[in-house]
């Protein structure tokens, strides 16, 4: 795309009131408003994914990083697992430095608000790049920043994070190719780079696929030196996938080692069949779930994908006559993130994952509607751009592409709830769904009712009067199409360390586990009282709240976890017959379970669990394939026996159960260490996740790490007393943070290189 796709159209001179400067106040002041509670430090988030994932996650990030630490393992989840390669946990992302810094309940949210504002404003500056129309860019950043999809990933850091950057990275990196300048593939590296640290694997590949996309179809329009632009494109992606690798390569090797593979993904969680209308009736075919958010049935990902009734009329206004190829591009890809967002209901889905097996490692397809939500404000903007003065004052007033638009849309939302009152929901909601539509539409004519008086008027300050209403109608539209999606409660809620037991649970001694029925009891009801909800969510150590009270769990909620470790967890620690698995219990050292009353809250002590560490095992060689149903289902006895894979039995020594005593272990994030007193060679068995990160000393020299009952640790000692030691040394991370390091270096060389030579010139 060139610079300005209609680089004549500057549009009524009044247009020029509205200065980026101006869309930033106009946007922070609307931020502010719509959640002034959680700005001023009095509330915070806590719904959903935000009080048991987002908030604990940053809330181990922080603890680690005052302690000094790297947080590249946590021990308190899952019996152990990595931490900075999940990714989304955002640890090298320069931004997440707010809230480590500041009051993390006040701070996260204020982060998440942020970048909120940032979407907006970066999306301002990209549609004013594309349309060279400062009205046009207000619309689009007004409506990417307040759609029912932005808000509602407020509930995630680092979802929230990555859209703030992509409006931004599309025009940094088209930038790039465009001018191939250093500076500006040095500035398209730089921000690629900033959100591919935040941590939202799906939103960063969709933004890459739109800007792939816009790189062959400009190619196709353009003749001239496609070649060149090609590898400019290539080279900011290697460069950019440079200046990440301190994430990438550990995130890449956590996704070769874990439960994830290119059969995992599937269509739970996809868009409905008639999920295309809540782009205009966000309520409908909605029931209201907890605390008065509404959800589609059978898609729970995010509460709203509304774009708002006004931003799609200007999108049809887009179209209008005309057949610009930039505006058809934009389409085609709104239209294929809509196809691809219903799953298996659309079909294409299915067909491109036979094509493209890799898309089995992505869950969720209503993720895809993303790409919808980037286009439609564009679409709205390029809509804004092509009106004129001229095509709005002759003749009657219901002549043009604004009212034609509007009864387009009118028509439209008339149908669906026409559709809903002959074809309601089983479980109702046939009122909330009219009104709801109701609303809309009243707020589309209202939009444009005040876009045809601001170009119907010739007097700047009627204009500007206007034309600054629509955008506050857009705002007031977004946040009021559906109850709060982002409820608030008071900051106390998130106090660390208010979870008690007797004795308390602590790192390197014993764990609690939530059982399967406790876990289904509390997402499944709930209260009218948003705190008792999550107060007894954390008293039960939901996961992950436990990282609030640094109380170890063999529970869980990542993206990605170890895949021996899941083979062991995945069924919620029951056997096939329901039973609980007593013995592996034992030797996970859970000490405290779920109560098997009604009183989820509350967990009960286990008086035989084993010590995180223990010796003296007799070592039974088993498949890979069986161990882990032998361990689950048959008579595993942890205290006299240890399963090894069959293929390290020419390596072990040990042959029976020998006289063997754990003197003392003690447990840090990174590191463990235990004294052993063994009258013959013996295993030491150490009750935390293998991973391969993993190193062994015994006597400060390395040693053969062992994966012991399928997904533990063990090493082989000699006899005597001796000192082992295991230190968690992620090889990637280093290798990649060096190569991030030199990448980076050499972008701001490339940069003041060519700083100077434009001050020479």
């Amino acid at each position: 795309m060139s610079a300005a796709p209609f680089p004549n159209q500057t549009g009524p001179g009044w247009q020029a009131w509205f200065t980026p400067g101006r869309f930033a106040t106009v946007l922070g002041v609307l931020v502010c408003l719509a959640y002034p509670e959680v700005v001023f430090g009095n509330n915070t988030f806590f719904f959903r994914d935000f009080g048991f994932f987002g908030y604990p996650l940053a809330y181990y990030h922080r603890q680690s990083f005052w302690e000094g630490e790297i947080p590249l393992w946590n021990p308190l989840n899952n019996c152990g697992l990595p931490f900075l390669a999940q990714w989304n946990t955002l640890v090298l992302y320069p931004g997440s430095l707010f809230y480590l810094v500041f009051p993390l309940s006040w701070a996260v949210n204020l982060f998440c608000l942020g970048h909120l504002f940032l979407a907006g404003l970066n999306m301002y500056f990209l549609a004013l790049r594309w349309t060279g129309h400062r009205l046009a860019a207000c619309i689009a950043g007004l409506a990417f920043a307040l759609n029912g999809l932005t808000l509602s990933c407020l509930m995630w850091p680092n979802n929230i994070a990555a859209l703030g950057w992509m409006p931004l990275v599309v025009l940094s990196v088209q930038r790039a190719w465009q001018q191939r300048t250093p500076k500006h593939t040095a500035a398209g590296v730089l921000i690629g780079a900033m959100q591919m640290l935040a941590g939202a694997p799906e939103i960063i590949v969709f933004t890459w696929i739109i800007i792939a996309v816009l790189l062959v179809v400009e190619g196709v329009r353009r003749r001239g030196r496609r070649l060149q632009s090609l590898l400019c494109f290539t080279a900011v992606v290697l460069l950019v996938a440079a200046l990440s690798s301190g994430q990438l390569l550990p995130f890449l090797d956590l996704l070769k080692q874990s439960q994830r593979h290119e059969g995992f993904g599937h269509s739970h969680w996809s868009m409905p069949g008639t999920g295309w209308a809540n782009l205009l009736v966000p309520l409908f075919y909605c029931y209201e779930g907890r605390h008065g958010v509404f959800f589609q049935m059978g898609q729970e990902w995010t509460s709203s994908y509304y774009a708002g009734a006004g931003t799609a009329a200007l999108a049809l206004v887009a179209f209008w006559g005309s057949r610009a190829w930039r505006i058809w591009t934009l389409g085609a890809i709104a239209a294929f993130g809509s196809i691809l967002a219903l799953g298996e209901n659309g079909y294409v889905y299915a067909w491109l994952q036979k094509l493209l097996p890799q898309f089995g490692f992505m869950r969720f397809p209503v993720k895809f509607v993303t790409i919808t939500i980037f286009c439609l404000p564009l679409l709205a903007a390029f809509g804004v751009s092509r009106l004129r003065e001229e095509d709005i004052r002759p003749g009657p007033w219901w002549r043009g592409p604004i009212p034609a638009a509007g009864a387009v849309v009118t028509l439209l939302i008339a149908g669906l709830l026409g559709f809903a009152y002959y074809f309601p929901a089983p479980w109702g909601g046939w009122k909330a769904t009219w009104q709801n539509g109701l609303g809309r539409t009243l707020f589309c004519w209202a939009i444009l009712g005040t876009l045809f008086v601001a170009y119907r008027f010739r007097r700047t300050q009627a204009a500007v009067s206007a034309a600054t209403a629509a955008l506050l109608l857009m705002a007031v539209d977004a946040l009021r199409q559906a109850p709060n999606q982002n409820p608030t409660l008071p900051r106390t809620i998130f106090t660390p360390r208010i979870v008690r037991l007797t004795p308390q649970p602590t790192q390197g001694e014993s764990r609690a586990l939530i059982s399967k029925p406790a876990y289904m009891r509390i997402q499944t009801t709930f209260s009218s009282r948003a705190m008792n909800d999550l107060l007894v969510g954390r008293a039960a150590l939901f996961p992950n709240a436990n990282l609030l009270d640094g109380i170890p769990t063999v529970n869980g909620f990542y993206s990605l976890n170890p895949r021996e470790e899941q083979d062991i967890s995945g069924g919620w620690f029951t056997r096939a017959d329901g039973a609980d698995p007593t013995n592996l219990l034992d030797f996970l050292g859970v000490a405290h379970i779920s109560s098997s009353t009604q009183r989820v809250f509350e967990l009960d002590f286990r008086t035989n669990a084993m010590p995180l560490v223990s010796a003296g095992q007799r070592p039974v060689y088993a498949p890979h394939d069986a161990s882990a149903r032998i361990i689950r289902e048959g008579d595993f006895q942890p205290r006299e026996e240890v399963y090894l894979p069959v293929e390290l039995q020419p390596f072990v020594l040990v042959t029976n159960r020998t006289e063997a005593r754990v003197l003392s272990s003690t447990f840090t994030a990174h590191h463990v260490t235990i004294e052993v007193q063994a009258d013959q060679p013996s295993l030491v068995v150490i009750a935390q996740t293998c991973y391969p990160r993993w190193r062994a000393f015994v006597d400060g020299r390395r040693a053969l790490g062992l994966r012991a009952n399928h997904a533990c640790q063990a090493v082989q000692v000699p006899a005597g007393r001796h000192t082992v030691k295991l230190v968690y040394y992620d090889s990637h991370f280093h290798r990649g943070v060096a190569i991030s390091a030199i990448t980076l270096v050499g972008c701001l060389v490339l940069w003041g290189w060519q700083r100077k030579l434009s001050i020479q010139n």
